[in-house]
């Protein structure tokens, strides 16, 4: 594979002279049959998501073209602008059995794709693309969290009578990070957006790749085997194989991004399994956001699995139109139906596997909160017991305060010089008031006791009218 060199050379918008009309712009007249007949809703909507750079500093287009008539020509460019693509589009007319794969990337998959939304546009109109293809790029914006992980466009195919095939959508799959900071979940939720074009007439097919990062294994995998003669040559014969690369790449990475996700939850639930309310609790509250967050993981599967059914639902029906149109024999025809069929079981189990630790992450969450609300009711009641005990002892001690009282504030009172002398001898000597202590003290505390006695009456009879009505 040679790299040509740049920069290219530049020329106006449209066809370049020998080069055949592909009609008007896309954004020329609305596509009625199309999901996104109305342009100026897509451009309105990537403003609003960020999806395109706003200045091409820093843009990157790779332009991969193999010749049909020399099929040992395999040209690849790296362009960074607008001009640059088109000057790269008037050096490659559209030939018989021909290859061209433009390849598009994030910095990363939070960022906006490495193209201006003019570039973009420019891309839809090389490939000749129905407006279908403006939906792809709305799946990669400028983001802040994970929003959107579970949704995955709905997949797309278009026939008419040039070109064949018209297939459009997103794949997404999980992936291990190559660096991660510690304590960080190393795994991470990623998509790469596929839009391919055969055309009957001369046997052209036209990709557009939309890749998460830069180093995308797809990406790499697809170059590497753009190099060998022998696996072009398998290229004219099934136009579809370069889907594989991509399902090959990413596919049987779930299962073990399910394992992560059971290797999180399985700790916590041994754990949990194991507590006894009388005794410290080995689980948290932090325990619980932890297996909510686990099942938060899982619960976005589901959608992502059902997606990539229906992308094969998609392709089954390609490779059918493909064998009808006599582009493919009938043992390329088996053979991909077996291989999309297989696919299809993968995910259907990974699928299942999702479903059901989905299930168990649920119950143990719901084990955890039972046991901490458990344990909370177990450390109230104890609480309430403890204060039941001191409040016995606080109403012992008050009846006898109430006792000692009056007849301790009659003592102070009487207490004073005048009640009780001393004489000559050292003998008390009563006065012969003293009966005033007596008439004071005595009636005093019987109005006390009575009082008491009849606010707790009062208090009975007011909780047992309650309870009787609630009855």
């Amino acid at each position: 594979m040679e790299l040509d060199s740049l920069p290219l050379p530049t020329r106006p918008y449209g066809p370049t002279q020998g080069e055949p009309s592909k009609g008007p712009s896309i954004a020329d007249l609305p596509d009625l049959y199309s999901l996104t007949p109305y342009t100026e809703d897509f451009q309105a909507r990537a403003e609003s998501r960020g999806c395109f750079r706003a200045v091409e500093s820093a843009s990157r287009v790779t332009w991969i073209e193999v010749d049909g008539d020399q099929v040992n020509l395999v040209t690849a460019r790296a362009l960074s602008s607008l001009a640059e693509l088109r000057g790269c589009r008037s050096l490659h007319v559209p030939r018989e059995n021909g290859l061209r794969i433009l390849s598009v990337n994030q910095p990363n998959s939070w960022r906006p794709l490495n193209i201006t939304g003019d570039m973009f546009r420019e891309i839809v109109n090389i490939a000749g693309a129905s407006s279908d293809l403006l939906e792809l790029p709305l799946s990669f914006f400028q983001r802040s969290m994970a929003v959107e992980e579970g949704f995955s466009s709905s997949p797309v195919i278009r026939h008419n009578a040039d070109s064949i095939e018209e297939i459009i959508y997103i794949m997404k799959y999980a992936t291990k990070k190559v660096v991660h900071e510690k304590g960080m979940d190393p795994w991470v939720l990623r998509q790469t957006g596929v839009y391919q074009k055969y055309e009957l007439a001369t046997k052209n097919s036209t990709w557009v790749l939309l890749h998460p990062t830069e180093k995308c294994s797809f990406q790499s995998r697809l170059e590497s085997f753009l190099q060998s003669p022998s696996q072009r040559a398998c290229l004219h014969r099934n136009p579809l194989l370069i889907h594989n690369i991509l399902f090959g790449s990413f596919t049987s990475a779930w299962r073990e991004y399910i394992k992560h996700l059971e290797g999180r939850m399985l700790p916590i639930a041994n754990t949990t399994v194991a507590a006894e309310i009388d005794k410290a609790l080995r689980v948290n509250y932090e325990s619980l956001t932890a297996i909510r967050g686990t099942e938060n993981r899982c619960l976005v599967l589901q959608p992502i699995f059902r997606s990539l059914e229906k992308t094969f639902d998609v392709l089954h029906q390609a490779n059918a139109s493909l064998s009808d149109s006599g582009v493919t024999r009938q043992h390329e025809l088996q053979a991909m139906k077996q291989l999309l069929d297989n696919y299809s079981t993968a995910i259907n189990s990974y699928g299942q596997a999702a479903w059901s630790l989905q299930t168990r992450t649920s119950r143990i969450a719901s084990h955890i909160t039972d046991t901490l609300s458990f344990k909370d009711a177990y450390v109230a009641k104890q609480q309430t017991e403890f204060m039941v005990r001191d409040s016995t002892t606080v109403r012992v001690i008050t009846v006898v305060t109430l006792i000692y009282l009056p007849s301790t504030f009659m003592a102070t009172l009487l207490g004073m010089n005048g009640f009780f002398e001393m004489d000559d001898n050292h003998n008390v000597v009563v006065s012969p008031q003293f009966w005033i202590y007596i008439v004071c003290s005595v009636p005093l505390t019987a109005a006390t006791l009575c009082y008491w006695w009849y606010f707790q009456n009062a208090k009975q009879r007011t909780e047992r009218s309650t309870d009787a009505l609630m009855v």
